[in-house]
């Protein structure tokens, strides 16, 4: 800060607590936009040490001095810019400024017990001037400083062009303003469209005039992006990014309710509607049409907005936008759910909960990649195929984890399903166990659960391995390897499995729609297949086990 009479030298805290010690510098000081860079560029009113001081701490972290990170050509820039800005402005705390500027002389101020007193505060602190006394009115505030702050950033920097989003003649935006609250992007906001390499631009033009943006289309979706993400009823964080929705209707709220509901995601706690998304999910699977007249003040012609944002470095990556009837997303999205529906299982699974089963759960580092989430969001929002690699992942996981939930059983079952009815092929997969599904791979997987349901019979405790653990992912990929190898031990498994006689049955049933020969190899589908004809099949014993008691 600076003091009057000048020369200004005085460095204080921006506010002392309550016992009188000095606070870290706030951050939350109302500068000029600047973009991120590492170059060496002054700006208004900068609040950098380096700039202002022109010091910094050698290697030791022990010495200020004006030696390191060009210290001194910093200050140089600043006072050069910062002079040539307040021009011959007369109000008091510019005045004072202007005499820092003048008075200032870093290799005289190394050993400055201000700067010194406040260590490792120093380089991580912002810093502004105001007058002694008046630690409030900062120059920053000031009413001359501030229209000559918004004069001197457009001198020679306003371009006029042709809007790229309005198609009007108008002021083209140099550098548009962050955008905060994006998962994973920088804590002072993020930008949609910013240039830092000259490599991304072109015809002369440089930073974000390249983009073509007027400065009115600028301020309104920065606005209107900040807006609706710092809402919780209109954003939802998957992972790294952010999906921000809203709907063009008089209501906009109750739809981007029902759309959170329906992702499963921190929407308004109803059990009542909880009950009616079950409703249209439960019709949707038996192939009737959801009857969206039944949730109050929905209105299914809105256009309803979807847009995924992740981080990218200083930019913001925007991953998809969807825009659609409401009516028409709300039903693409309970397709999604009542594909991902297994008999037992719940009929809203979360994306989270779908995202989780895509990793190990021995990690605690991995994620999903982001492209695979966007892909699969686009799908549900438009009810077109799954990505191939959603697949792929979810047989996977559940070969080299050996194990089988709901979740992963419903993730395969939705991706065999939607790639069939695609390609105009019937449906193979059905909710529940199915007797009468002849499919090779489907028959092996119901074969696996039910040698090993024999093997677990047969144990007088519990088993330190089973055929499970050893042999799963093998039986899963070339089963007339390892099938044959596991009918000769359940022969030795049946002998002291007391219910050997249900079992012989089933099996005969299973070898008979099998026929000769077991498959020799198994695609992903039919892989997929197989994980789904084994949970089925262990799911159908819990519940005549469940009947029983």
């Amino acid at each position: 800060m600076t003091s009057w009479p000048p020369p200004a030298r005085s460095v204080l805290p921006t506010s002392p607590d309550a016992k009188g010690k000095t606070k870290k510098q706030t951050k939350e000081l109302n500068f000029p936009e600047r973009p991120p860079t590492t170059a060496i560029a002054a700006y208004p009113i900068d609040h950098r040490p380096l700039y202002i001081f022109g010091l910094s701490y050698d290697k030791n972290g022990k010495r200020l001095t004006t030696d390191g990170e060009k210290a001194a050509e910093r200050h140089k820039k600043f006072v050069e810019y910062n002079l040539e800005l307040v021009g011959d402005l007369r109000s008091d705390v510019v005045v004072a400024f202007r005499n820092f500027l003048l008075n200032w002389k870093p290799e005289s101020e190394t050993e400055n017990p201000k700067l010194i007193a406040l260590g490792k505060d120093y380089g991580g602190g912002n810093y502004c001037f105001a007058l002694d006394g008046h630690p409030d009115e900062m120059l920053q505030g000031d009413s001359e400083i501030k229209k000559r702050c918004q004069a001197f950033s457009s001198v020679d920097e306003e371009t006029d062009g042709i809007c790229a989003v309005s198609g009007r003649p108008a002021s083209i935006a140099r550098i548009h303003d962050k955008i905060k609250g994006v998962r994973g992007g920088q804590p002072t906001g993020t930008a949609v469209v910013c240039f830092n390499s000259p490599a991304e631009e072109s015809y002369g033009l440089s930073q974000s005039y390249n983009s073509s943006i007027s400065q009115e289309v600028m301020k309104r979706y920065t606005e209107a992006l900040n807006i609706l993400i710092s809402d919780p009823r209109h954003r939802m964080y998957i992972e790294d990014m952010t999906v921000v929705f809203w709907a063009q209707s008089e209501k906009g709220e109750t739809e981007a309710d029902l759309f959170m509901s329906m992702f499963g995601g921190d929407g308004p706690d109803d059990e009542e509607l909880d009950a009616m998304l079950h409703s249209a999910v439960k019709e949707i699977a038996q192939g009737r049409n959801a009857d969206l007249s039944a949730f109050d003040g929905v209105d299914e012609n809105a256009d309803f907005y979807v847009v995924g944002l992740a981080p990218n470095v200083a930019r913001v990556a925007q991953k998809f936008i969807y825009r659609d009837r409401f009516g028409e997303v709300f039903a693409n999205v309970a397709r999604h759910q009542a594909d991902m529906t297994q008999e037992g299982g719940r009929y809203q699974i979360p994306l989270w909960r779908i995202l989780k089963e895509l990793v190990s759960p021995k990690s605690k580092n991995e994620k999903v990649p982001s492209p695979l989430i966007a892909s699969l969001f686009m799908s549900i929002l438009g009810g077109g195929r799954y990505p191939d690699s959603l697949l792929e992942t979810a047989v996977r996981r559940a070969k080299t984890d050996k194990s089988v939930n709901y979740v992963r059983a419903g993730i395969i079952k939705a991706c065999v399903n939607r790639k069939a009815r695609f390609n105009n092929e019937k449906e193979e997969i059905d909710m529940a166990l199915n007797k009468a599904n002849t499919n090779p791979a489907y028959l092996c997987g119901r074969l696996f659960a039910v040698l090993e349901r024999v093997q677990q019979n047969a144990a007088e405790g519990e088993l330190n391995r089973t055929i499970k653990d050893g042999y799963f992912a093998a039986a899963c990929s070339k089963p007339q390897v390892v099938f044959p190898q596991l009918m000769r031990l359940a022969q030795y498994h049946l002998k002291k499995d007391e219910y050997a006689k249900i079992d012989n049955i089933i099996i005969g049933e299973i070898i008979d729609k099998l026929g000769d020969s077991y498959p020799a190899a198994l695609p992903l589908v039919e892989q997929g297949k197989f994980i789904i004809g084994y949970y089925q099949q262990v799911q159908s014993f819990y519940a005549k086990k469940e009947e029983k008691e």
